[in-house]
């Protein structure tokens, strides 16, 4: 688990900053990889992803603390839910950024 412990603790470091664009999807990038190792390593590609999130304000806040909660030495399927979920907000926060350089 050395090396999903190195991913999730980059997407924690750089979602704990200030992080602008670039920086938010490279924790996009970093959860992804994580994803697809745990994936891989232990055989759960039938894992079923996790549900879409309601439609509501993304915040980094609420990224912080997902990842922040995450339990790299929890069941297996569970890791694997829980990346799934914080990536997709990551994702969010992304297209969040996309929308406002597009809008100001």
């Amino acid at each position: 688990m050395d090396k999903l412990s190195e991913l999730v603790g980059k997407a924690k470091a750089i979602v704990a900053g200030d992080p602008d664009r670039t920086s938010m999807w490279w924790a996009y990038v970093a959860l992804e990889y994580a994803i697809m190792d745990l994936k891989l390593r232990y055989n759960l590609e039938g894992a079923v992803a996790p549900e879409k999130l309601a439609k509501k304000a993304i915040d980094i806040i609420e990224a912080r603390s997902m990842l922040a909660r995450i339990d790299l030495s929890s069941d297996r399927k569970k890791l694997l839910y829980d990346l799934r979920s914080c990536r997709d907000v990551v994702k969010a926060l992304v297209a969040s950024y996309d929308r406002r350089s597009t809008t100001s």
